[in-house]
């Protein structure tokens, strides 16, 4: 028989309180998080971290002027240009690199990745209890999401930073929103001050945050019957307002003295694919995202041409759409019958929708980062499908022990996966592997095992991984084809050429060349005719790099040395002259092929006029040496001075060459316009060393 309860007496507490719950629950996330990315921290600089944390010299001090680059240049400035605009981001790289200490050590880094996501992790866990209002399923959810294995390249890749900071922006502003709706008075106006800041520094760090107002406009929607806050809409809309014109004013700003961004089709198909196929091609890849979420063994950081082929009705196609059809109708049914699963399904779309190439092409067709949000939805699905499933079958323990099964399959996985980080041959191994059509994670493998190994050793491998990436290359045609890979892959069999002797090492140079010569073709194609989609909507070719295609005839040269021809070499190196008449190597090629030629006074006469227009002193180094090879038959050309041996102004062969190099520079200073120069070089051959006056008023070789 029980004993009646004594009159007064406090009842035994049951469990924690609510505050010590919930600090469990935060120590429990944060903890299965840390589980599932503990072996990140020493993941190195691979794939895009080299170039936007260790070679912008924006982040490596603190400095008034560095921040200011930050403000007014683009993401990838000074390297390259992709239309994206993100000072928030880059901000935070400085504060690692140069506040921090922490350099080129990749550790500091990934901590802040680290807490970054895990503040996601509990925001996702704040809102799905609030809008499941179940405990235990909003854990699991924020569980599940947060060792997705498909989150790798956001948290484990350190410059995916800029998914976690808008994410972070996102659902701490939707929070915001939701707090300031249930309020009145200054607390209210607290919280939308503070939507608008979170706002801000979301899309000053990645431009998907603007989708924010979705979220918002999405959540007033599912529930307007029960809610009908048509005036709480209208006020988190205006106070994300000077935020998104903020962003618009300073991009416009930045971006106004820039051409237009042009997507290469070698990394994105879409932008150069007609209009339907280009739509029906990114529903197709949806498919592909879904099973990722669902599956996600296969992880790759790359998906270029031509890993994923453009939808032309087959099989696999139709397939493809009708299982995004079909989860586009569940999502919509959901509205009758679960409004949360509905609303998380909703912002998937509504998060995903800018990078999905349906509204415009981006730079890339396919990338795992871009489900940084979107897979919430995954996890509310599983989580409650796994507890309605229980609650029929009548198996109240169904949900938990599956739903800890997959959190510690997810953790496994995503603990495998963060080891393909660790450097660049890694992870571009297993690109290789996951998208084996993909010719840049072939061309990137074979760069880094080229750098991975100072003495080359493994150029067989470097050029194999460098012929299968030119395999998928060969079929497209020139003016949509990527030059550079031509010419990255030229300079492979060159160096496989100085490990061979000859006569083995002119096949290895012929390749080359012809390689050099195909990246030629490119190149021209390029400058002179735009792509048919370019063509349709006004665009030019894009403005020939004068400096890169020297840079091209000069190696063009130099290959042609090396097998040989000096004549074809002596044309490329002219041209080379013609394009980029300020560099010092034009100068020291030309003289090269001047030498090949037997022609060693034009040899030194090329080598006079680099110094002259260069000024660059390793050039007079170079025509000493040919001085001191037999071209000074007399021995006067130097003399001593007091900073070594100095040339002879009064020695025949000194003055022929010199005032051979001033005629030639005369007409260099006056096509460029500095006519100043001219005057004052010609004033100086006259007075200096006796040129005719004829010669120099002769035109230019």
């Amino acid at each position: 028989m029980k004993a009646p309860k004594k009159r007064g007496a406090a009842a035994r507490p049951r469990g924690p309180g609510p505050r010590l719950r919930q600090c469990l629950v935060v120590l429990a996330l944060s903890a299965v998080t840390l589980l599932a990315y503990s072996n990140s921290f020493s993941a190195g600089f691979a794939f895009d971290n080299k170039g936007l944390l260790l070679q912008d010299p924006r982040v490596r001090e603190a400095t008034a002027q560095n921040i200011g680059l930050i403000l007014h240049r683009t993401y990838w400035w000074p390297y390259g240009e992709s239309g994206l605009y993100r000072p928030v981001t880059t901000l935070t790289y400085l504060f690692n690199y140069a506040i921090l200490g922490n350099g080129d050590r990749p550790a500091g880094y990934h901590w802040i990745n680290f807490l970054l996501h895990t503040g996601n992790v509990l925001l996702v866990y704040a809102l799905a209890l609030r809008l499941m209002r179940k405990p235990w399923p909003a854990v699991f959810v924020a569980a599940v999401w947060a060792v997705h294995p498909v989150l790798t390249e956001s948290v484990t890749n350190m410059v995916g930073r800029a998914d976690l900071l808008a994410g972070m922006s996102l659902l701490g502003g939707f929070w915001m929103y939701l707090k300031s709706a249930e309020t009145q008075g200054g607390r209210r106006w607290a919280w939308l001050a503070g939507l608008m800041a979170a706002t801000a520094v979301g899309v000053f760090s990645k431009e998907s945050a603007v989708t924010v107002v979705g979220a918002i406009a999405l959540y007033e929607l599912t529930w307007w019957k029960e809610n009908g806050r048509g005036r709480s809409l209208l006020l988190g809309c205006l106070a994300v307002w000077p935020a998104l014109e903020a962003m618009w004013y300073a991009r416009s700003a930045v971006f106004a003295k820039l051409p237009a961004p042009v997507f290469p089709y070698w990394d994105n198909p879409l932008a150069g694919a007609g209009f339907w196929t280009a739509k029906l091609t990114a529903i197709k890849i949806m498919a592909r995202y879904l099973g990722l979420l669902v599956w996600p063994a296969h992880l790759s950081c790359d998906y270029s041409y031509a890993q994923i082929p453009l939808a032309t009705g087959s099989p696999q196609d139709w397939l493809a759409w009708m299982v995004v059809a079909a989860a586009a109708a569940a999502a919509l049914l959901m509205f009758r019958f679960n409004r949360t699963v509905f609303f998380f399904a909703g912002l998937a779309f509504v998060t995903f929708l800018p990078t999905s190439n349906l509204v415009f092409p981006i730079g890339t067709i396919m990338a795992e980062r871009f489900l940084y949000l979107p897979s919430i939805a995954l996890a509310v699905c599983v989580v409650v499908a796994l507890y309605a499933a229980g609650r029929r079958t009548g198996m109240a323990r169904l949900a938990p022990v599956t739903l800890c099964l997959i959190v510690a399959a997810f953790t496994v996985r995503t603990w495998a996966r963060n080891s393909d980080w660790r450097d660049d041959v890694s992870l571009m191994t297993a690109a290789a592997e996951t998208s084996p059509h993909s010719y840049k994670s072939h061309r990137a493998l074979a760069a880094a095992l080229y750098d991975s190994d100072a003495t080359h050793a493994n150029i067989d491998r470097v050029i194999a991984e460098a012929e299968k990436s030119l395999a998928i290359l060969d079929s497209v045609a020139d003016w949509h084809n990527n030059a550079e890979a031509y010419r990255q892959a030229s300079g492979y069999y060159i160096t496989k050429g100085d490990l061979l002797t000859a006569p083995e090492n002119a096949r290895a140079y012929q390749k080359a060349l012809d390689l050099l010569l195909r990246c030629k073709a490119i190149v021209d194609a390029t400058y002179r005719r735009p792509s048919a989609t370019e063509q349709g909507r006004g665009q030019q070719a894009p403005q020939a790099d004068e400096a890169k295609l020297a840079d091209l005839e000069r190696s063009i040269s130099d290959t042609r040395l090396r097998l040989n021809d000096p004549s074809q070499a002596l044309d490329a190196a002219a041209s080379a002259l013609e394009l980029d008449p300020t560099n010092p190597e034009t100068y020291r090629q030309l003289s090269a092929a001047f030498l090949a030629s037997s022609r060693d006074d034009e040899a030194a006469v090329a080598l006079i006029e680099g110094t002259i227009v260069t000024s660059d002193l390793s050039l007079r180094q170079d025509l000493l040496r040919l001085y001191g090879q037999g071209l000074d038959s007399k021995g006067c050309a130097t003399r001593p001075g007091p900073n070594g041996p100095a040339f002879n102004p009064s020695c025949e062969i000194v003055r022929k060459h010199t005032c051979a190099a001033v005629a030639a520079t005369i007409p260099l200073y006056l096509r460029i316009q500095r006519k100043d120069l001219a005057e004052q070089l010609k004033d100086s051959a006259l007075r200096d060393f006796g040129c005719p006056a004829d010669l120099l008023n002769e035109p230019r070789r």
